[in-house]
């Protein structure tokens, strides 16, 4: 399989309707940095049509293995829908490599190499909400923080300094404490510098602030591109919970991407902690399954599964 270049791989992202943040290659130059990793972009030529699919790459066990970064979107990207014979021949092809997908819900050419995988998110359809009543969905305790939020004069902007971004990091120090042993992962202050530092003149990157009397009590950082917003990170304080700080937080950025033409508000999965998940339904939110898959061969393969059952 050949590499597809980058100004291709750009240009397939921005024809491609269905294609989010996480398939960019500005997304994949971060996460190759933090993961130590390669990325990697496989171009497909079927059908008259070109597509890529874009991976991080990095030896284990002595052979390389291809994996979607942080667990995001990594589907096929084309801007024409493929025939069932042109994906088998694409998945036929990937078959040779150990390779652990995370498709998206939100593809028009979905592939299934391996094992098969359950995946699910939870979204807010943009072109259905009310602009008039955008909160009609919610759960009343929700919309009851929001108005509390106006009462008390919390207040949301984007961040612009690093300062705000320091923020933000100690934001979710308290969350990950909060959490306990139910967080899956804990990223780096590393990583939220290298997103700061090289998107800080990236549109399609905003760092969202719900503060009080100057304080920082709640944030996300979200991603644009094309018809998507994804709230991808958050952290809280939970002394603002009682403020409606994420409550009215989600309210300006649910707004907001209204109001610039964004048909979906994509909240994503939730690591596995229940308490997200339930939190996150509360905004009207409707969830999406969709599958991927795990493929695993040769050596690195039963090394893999062995390392599995020990653990």
């Amino acid at each position: 399989m050949e590499l597809c270049p980058e100004s291709k791989w750009e240009e397939l992202c921005k024809s491609d309707t269905t294609c989010t943040f996480y398939q960019t290659p500005a997304w994949h130059k971060i996460a190759a940095r933090h993961y130590g990793a390669e990325s990697v972009s496989f171009i497909f030529q079927v059908e008259g049509e070109t597509a890529c699919l874009p991976l991080l790459r990095k030896r284990r066990f002595g052979a390389f293995r291809y994996f979607s970064p942080f667990g995001t979107y990594t589907a096929l990207v084309c801007p024409r829908n493929l025939g069932p014979e042109a994906l088998a021949s694409i998945e036929k092809a990937l078959g040779k490599i150990n390779l652990q997908l995370t498709s998206s819900p939100f593809t028009q050419n979905p592939l299934c190499v391996g094992e098969k995988l359950s995946s699910k998110v939870q979204l807010i359809d943009l072109s259905a909400l009310d602009p008039g009543n955008p909160m009609r969905d919610w759960d009343e305790g929700q919309r009851r923080r929001v108005r509390v939020a106006k009462r008390e004069g919390v207040t949301v902007r984007s961040a612009e300094t690093s300062a705000d971004w320091e923020c933000y990091f100690r934001l979710y120090q308290l969350s990950l404490a909060r959490w306990g042993g139910k967080a899956r992962v804990a990223y780096p202050h590393e990583l939220f510098e290298d997103i700061r530092s090289t998107c800080a003149q990236n549109p399609n990157v905003v760092l969202w602030l719900a503060e009080h009397d100057g304080e920082p009590g709640a944030g996300f950082l979200t991603f644009y591109h094309n018809r998507h917003v994804i709230p991808w990170h958050g952290g809280a304080d939970d002394r603002f919970f009682a403020l409606g700080a994420t409550q009215i937080l989600f309210l300006t950025m649910i707004e907001d991407a209204k109001q610039r033409g964004y048909s979906v508000f994509d909240l994503t999965g939730s690591g596995g902690l229940t308490g997200v998940e339930a939190f996150k339904a509360r905004f009207g939110t409707k969830t999406v399954e969709f599958d991927s898959s795990l493929n695993r061969v040769g050596l690195y393969g039963f090394l893999s599964k062995l390392n599995s059952i020990r653990q």
